[in-house]
This record gives C-alpha cells, structure tokens and sequence, in this order.
C-alpha cells in the first residue's frame, strides 16, 4: 500500500492530537490513534507506526512526571507482561480488523461485566503481574490496552500525577514490545514497514513529544474528580463507535 502525503500528513495531526488527549486522561488519545490507523493502514503497518507514535507520547510524558511513577508494583507488572510475550511469540499471530475493533470498543465496559467486589489495584504485586499478563496480551493483539489498564488505577489510592506518570512509564515499556513482535517476530520489519516513508516515521516522533509537552498545562488545571469523570465518558464514547466499527467489517466480511 502506497502512503499519500496527504494521508501522511493526516496521520502527523491525528498523533499531536491524541498525543495531547492522552497526556490529559492518561488514555484515550492512544486508543483514538490505534482505531485511525487500522482504519487507514494495513495491520502491521499500523501497529508499528502507532508503537512508533505511543513509545514516544508515554515515554516522554512519563519523563516528565517522572517524580510521580509508583515504583513498588513494576518488576510484578513487567514480569508478567515479558512471560505474555514469550507465549505470544510461539503463536506469532496476526489479528484481524474486526478483531482490533472489537477489542479496542470492548475494553471500556469490561469493568462492568466483572463482579461489583472484584476491586482491581496496581499496588498490589499479584495483581500488578497479572495486570502485565493483560496488557500484553491486549497490545499484541488489539494494539492497545489503555481501557483495562485503567481498571487497575480506578481504586483512586494514587493521584492523578502518579496515575498519569505510572500508566505512560508501563505504556512506553509495552509499546517497545509491539514493536518488536509485529517489526521482527511476525514478519521481517523491512517487509512490514516497507511502504511507510521514512519521513513519516520520522516525523511522529517531534509531533508526539510536543503533543505530550502541551498536555502538562492542561493536567495542572484539572481536579482529580474531573480526571476520573473526564476518562469514563471519553472512553465509553470510544468504546461504542469501535463496536459498531468492528460489527460492520463482520458483516460486510
């Protein structure tokens, strides 16, 4: 598939855009991403392109609140995210579109499918393995995992600083995972990203960065109640436009 510079240019906004969504929900803006370009790209392509786009938003937003990542539960959560992806890459496996979609719509309304007393917690070290179990899972093959991760932070024992910073600092960390299984263990990266211009892949990296930068003046101006209330519906609205997203390639096979 040959990239048009227009659409190039289309996908350079859409990651400022998203870039700065997820600088201020801590989410959201990655999920946005992910849909637009499995829209436009093929699979491969757009999982690189958006694990290009994502490492880049998260890391230099973790950066910034680098002060504020909640470091006790992390070598539970990569433990269990690096024993997800040696099983995966025995599979090597490729989802489909309508399966991307329907992981990506699903993903916000997972929690209230779970038992009200399941109370999922980052801070504990079982569950922060387990939670790295469903993240890679997730990023492996729905692209992005930023709906169930934040079941794990809903408890509120973390302020919205450390919440930010902890998801992007686990965000980035998995997005070098996505990139590595779709760039060198589901195919040759030479082959996969082949027709994305090197510009392009260039050319998120700056946008990305000063996305993440301009997001801090909009988190410094929000309470933690507007934070939590703000990621729901955003979310949910996400969440119904990639369902029905996902029913229509379904049926139209």
């Amino acid at each position: 598939m040959t990239i048009s510079f227009s659409l190039s240019a289309a996908i350079i906004a859409a990651v400022f855009v998203t870039s700065v969504l997820s600088g201020i929900l801590g989410m959201a803006g990655g999920m946005i991403l992910m849909g637009l370009l499995v829209w436009l790209l093929p699979v491969q392509q757009a999982m690189i392109l958006h694990a290009i786009a994502q490492f880049f938003a998260n890391g230099s937003r973790a950066f910034i609140h680098r002060a504020h990542i909640y470091r006790p539960s992390l070598p539970h959560y990569f433990a269990g995210m690096f024993t997800m992806f040696i099983v995966l890459a025995f599979i090597a496996f490729v989802p489909p579109k309508s399966l991307i979609f329907f992981l990506l719509g699903i993903g916000p309304f997972v929690s209230y499918m779970l038992p009200k007393s399941l109370k999922l917690d980052f801070t504990q070290p079982k569950q922060a393995y387990g939670c790295g179990l469903i993240i890679a899972a997730l990023q492996l093959t729905g692209g992005v995992s930023g709906g169930l991760l934040d079941m794990f932070f809903q408890t509120r024992k973390l302020t919205r600083h450390e919440t930010v910073a902890t998801k992007a600092f686990t965000q980035a960390v998995s997005h070098v995972m996505k990139f590595l299984y779709f760039g060198f263990v589901v195919s040759d990266l030479s082959h996969a990203a082949g027709p994305l211009p090197l510009w392009l892949c260039l050319g998120v990296i700056p946008v990305a960065l000063m996305g993440s930068a301009a997001s801090k003046f909009f988190l410094a101006r929000i309470s933690d109640a507007h934070f939590y209330k703000a990621t729901q519906i955003v979310l949910f609205a996400i969440g119904a436009v990639y369902l029905t997203r996902a029913v229509m390639l379904v049926m139209t096979g």
